[in-house]
């Protein structure tokens, strides 16, 4: 069985949509909404990042929206719980990308259960 990033890259060898977006930003409960429509609209992968508090290695868009789903109480424990039965809407590959710390704080074994049940593709920590 082909997993669907390795199956996107040889159904479309060029002009491969991905698109980034922070999760509970704009608003705390969008990120499934966003998903969705993104998917709908072309996006062929997303990248869903993690909110942190100190997001050093990003530019200053995302330390803001960052810092805007932090103030919203978004966290890891909460977007898992928002993408259970994601898989029911959403086909597109979905990377998960966030700092250490964070996953740390959860714990490994604990953030991989959670992307098995919920079919994350890819995690960059």
């Amino acid at each position: 069985m082909m997993n669907r990033i390795d199956k996107l890259f040889r159904e479309k060898e060029a002009e491969i949509l991905s698109i980034y977006l922070t999760a509970g930003y704009p608003g705390l409960n969008d990120t499934v909404r966003l998903l969705e429509a993104l998917q709908e609209h072309g996006a062929d992968m997303v990248e869903i990042g993690i909110p942190f508090s100190d997001p050093l290695a990003d530019g200053p868009v995302i330390q803001q929206s960052s810092q805007l789903a932090l103030r919203k109480a978004m966290t890891l424990d909460l977007l898992f719980r928002q993408m259970k039965g994601i898989r029911e809407t959403v086909n597109i590959p979905l990377v998960l990308m966030g700092y250490l710390n964070t996953v740390l704080q959860m714990g490994m074994e604990q953030l991989l259960e959670n992307c098995r049940d919920t079919w994350i593709d890819v995690v960059i920590i």
